[in-house]
């Protein structure tokens, strides 16, 4: 059985802003391979409010959703990992594919919550998956393979672009490119008030701002080249630009945005050792996932 006749039905556990994000990316695309979507949030009021608004089975209760699910996407903060798969675990099916976005929380730890030898891969996207441009890091488990991925990148690629990384590369993919959109929007209305501040109407300078950023963005992917060659060509000798970059550099807007991306990835890496339960239950949580750092290099990739 081919993964189009076999994946059908997705369950996604957490319809938050990230799982919310999903959710409402794979109700516009139709693809046939997805068309059974349930979700689940915490609260009934937040379930009828979510369902009447992307047409979907969205509900509270985990078992329920995953009940007989192909796929089923983890997307519940950190913290909660553990309790959910412990609340799920011997109800999952054996070939059930489990992609979970929780960040900081390794493949290994997801593995040992289970205590089944069940395909798990873990994926980092951004909210641009939203509306189909968003970008989303992959990588395996021990017992996940080449189909596994495939159907993970098939699923997330409705959604933006995919990359297959090794797995200690994530906390920093999440402090780039999870957390990224919210630096770039903090440029991107700093750009548009400085338009405001020279005589340009709100709608306006947004409306400029987001295109250049957009353009710039663009260039960079489709050129190749690299955001410095790029920026050369816009900068001409003793003309505007120059003024203008040289206002950015006495801020250290350079090092202001690598030191972000420095605290946002080490802060992504203590996550998941903040258990709500604390004690034993987060000392045990802990180890697993220090145990998965020693052993990441036995992680088989595909």
């Amino acid at each position: 059985m081919n993964s189009e006749d076999k994946r059908g039905s997705v369950a996604v556990l957490g319809a938050g802003k990230m799982g919310g994000a999903i959710l409402a990316a794979l109700a516009k695309t139709g693809d046939s391979r997805f068309a059974d979507i349930r979700a689940t949030v915490q609260h009934a009021h937040r379930a009828a409010t979510v369902s009447k608004q992307l047409g979907m089975n969205i509900t509270i209760d985990n078992s329920a959703a995953i009940r007989d699910a192909d796929v089923v996407l983890l997307c519940v903060k950190p913290t909660y990992v553990r309790s959910v798969l412990q609340q799920i675990r011997s109800e999952l099916r054996e070939d059930v594919l489990l992609i979970s976005i929780a960040s900081a929380v390794t493949t290994q730890a997801i593995e040992s919550a289970l205590g089944r030898h069940l395909a798990v891969v873990r994926a980092m996207p951004n909210t641009a998956c939203r509306i189909g441009k968003g970008m989303t890091a992959l990588c395996p488990g021990r017992f996940a393979g080449g189909e596994h991925l495939v159907e993970a990148s098939s699923l997330f690629g409705l959604m933006g672009r995919t990359a297959e990384v090794e797995e200690s590369m994530m906390d920093a993919i999440t402090g780039l490119s999870a957390s990224g959109p919210a630096f770039i929007y903090t440029i991107l209305e700093a750009l548009a008030e400085g338009g405001i501040r020279v005589g340009l109407p709100r709608d306006l300078a947004t409306t400029l701002a987001a295109q250049a950023t957009l353009g710039a963005a663009s260039m960079v992917l489709e050129t190749g080249q690299h955001p410095a060659i790029l920026k050369s060509e816009v900068t001409t000798p003793g003309g505007c630009t120059v003024e203008g970059l040289l206002e950015l550099e006495t801020g250290s807007i350079r090092a202001t945005l690598i030191r972000a991306i420095d605290t946002t990835t080490r802060k992504a890496s203590t996550l998941a050792r903040a258990a709500p339960n604390g004690g034993a239950e987060q000392d045990s949580w802990a180890k697993a996932e220090s145990a998965s750092a020693i052993g990441s290099g036995d992680v088989r990739r595909v």
